[in-house]
């Protein structure tokens, strides 16, 4: 990793703790001290630090540029010798769980909200120290019975929370659709313009802790006031798409059909908006590629159970993929030269009673499975970011490991199929509040989401904590196939 790499890592770790004011990160002492020293064992004289908690950096348009502590230009550095300027990935550690301590620290935050006359200028999540460390006793059970190291992980640190901006390694969770309308309510749409309506008729200071909605002694949400506003916009996004979907079913014709062309714009709008949101809904996504320049990232995901355990077409499909398995059901082995059958016994063999097989997305559905796991000494498997000890490929030895023993079968996850976007198009889902980026350590993603208790969706977003733990329970008060 080059100078400026490095630099961008430092702008990672610390952009989901607060918003730069001025140019300027503010830490409380102990923090300063834990960001000081993990900076200086990896990169000296290049981070400032002042008395007054500071960490100075400005931009320009070539890059990052930060104060450094002998007030060395970066210009002049250039101009030397790089070779001292390398630094190993690997030697920069789970900068995720840094960033993640360092978010989470109850006297940073206090010191933070003691700064009065700063607080405009701050973007600081209020509920980030109350955000919980285990959210279902049950999953956790599920979780020992499945993969027992995996479980310690789990228990000893699972963490997870909103992330700046789209990272690989980490997740994106698809939003309901009242958080959507209700985080797009400044734009010009349809929609907006009605949440910007239905809100005005109604002050939201007006609540009392909890709501009532929230007072019922069934519901899950907290007695707060975070708990109350979140009702309180979602109550009214939830009326707009109600009174919208019933308004274009009494359209439909005597057969129950609709014919969008004799919709008018508002309830096109919404129909569109509702199917979108239905086709992904409740999606937790791994994100293991990204490429901003090319504007083109690739995910899969985590929570669409497919199979879990194999037959012999469900093995040609994971192993070959669409195409060469429905060619291996006309041809054997020796007139195709390519599909082995001892391939797929030795497949079936290992993982005939127990595959965690799930449908990635619905793009190259036709390829071979994906193979995602958490060994790192897996040949033929590549970490998917530096860092994260999240792992993808080496099926061969996959197969290998679980037939000596070495493995257990739910070590791994397979997927068919994946979401490939490209022009933006996920950033772009992002900005219209789609998706949401979400941070978290890697048992959340490797772990199998095969009959939870309590579904991944709302574990993660339970984790999080704030306005996504009750946007949570709101989803969790729809259902009634979760005790």
């Amino acid at each position: 990793m080059n100078k400026q790499a490095f630099l961008r890592w430092i702008l990672l770790v610390t952009t989901s703790l607060v918003t730069p004011t001025n140019g300027s990160f503010i830490f409380d002492s102990s923090e300063k001290r834990r960001f000081s020293n993990q900076i200086s064992n990896n990169y000296h004289g290049h981070v400032g630090i002042s008395k007054g908690g500071f960490c100075n950096c400005s931009f320009k348009p070539f890059g990052l540029r930060m104060s450094s502590i002998n007030d060395r230009s970066f210009d002049d550095e250039d101009e030397e010798d790089d070779d001292d300027d390398y630094i190993d990935d690997s030697s920069l550690g789970d900068w995720r769980s840094f960033r993640n301590s360092l978010s989470e620290g109850s006297d940073s935050l206090s010191s933070l909200k003691s700064l009065g006359s700063l607080d405009k200028n701050i973007n600081v999540n209020e509920e980030t120290e109350k955000r919980p460390k285990s959210v279902s006793k049950a999953n956790e059970e599920l979780l020992l019975e499945q993969n027992k190291e995996l479980a310690k992980e789990y228990l000893d640190a699972v963490w997870a929370h909103q992330a700046p901006d789209i990272e690989v390694g980490g997740l994106v969770v698809r939003l309901p659709i009242e958080a959507e309308i209700y985080r797009n309510r400044g734009g010009e749409t349809n929609l907006a313009k009605k949440m910007q309506l239905v809100m005005s008729m109604e002050d939201s200071s007006t609540l009392t802790d909890g709501d009532n909605f929230s007072k019922k002694k069934s519901s899950p949400l907290s007695m707060s006031i975070l708990a109350a506003k979140t009702v309180w916009w979602y109550k009214k996004a939830q009326k707009i798409v109600e009174e919208g979907i019933n308004d274009i079913a009494e359209s439909a014709n005597g057969r129950g059909e609709v014919d969008p062309s004799q919709l008018d714009a508002s309830s096109k709008e919404l129909l569109m908006l509702y199917l979108d949101n239905q086709e992904a809904w409740q999606e937790v996504c791994l994100v293991a590629d990204r490429d901003t320049k090319k504007g083109t990232s690739t995910s899969y995901v985590l929570n669409r159970p497919m199979a879990f355990k194999l037959t012999r077409n469900l093995a040609n499909l994971v192993y070959y993929g669409a195409t060469k398995a429905t060619a291996s059901t006309f041809l054997s082995a020796g007139e195709t030269g390519e599909l082995s059958d001892d391939d797929i016994l030795a497949f079936m063999t290992a993982f005939g009673n127990e595959c965690a097989i799930y449908v990635g997305g619905p793009d190259c559905m036709d390829e071979p499975a994906t193979i995602i796991h958490g060994h790192t000494d897996l040949e033929g498997a590549v970490e998917i970011s530096p860092g994260s000890n999240i792992y993808k490929g080496g099926t061969s030895a996959a197969i290998e490991g679980v037939l000596m023993g070495k493995y257990n079968p739910l070590d791994f996850r397979f997927f068919v199929g994946r979401h490939e976007y490209k022009d933006g198009a996920l950033d772009a889902a992002v900005q219209k509040h789609k998706y949401l980026p979400i941070a978290c350590n890697r048992s959340l993603v490797l772990k199998q989401c095969i009959q939870l208790p309590k579904p991944l969706w709302h574990e993660i977003l339970e984790l999080c904590g704030g306005e996504m733990k009750e946007i949570s329970s709101l989803e969790m008060m729809k259902r009634n196939d979760i005790q």
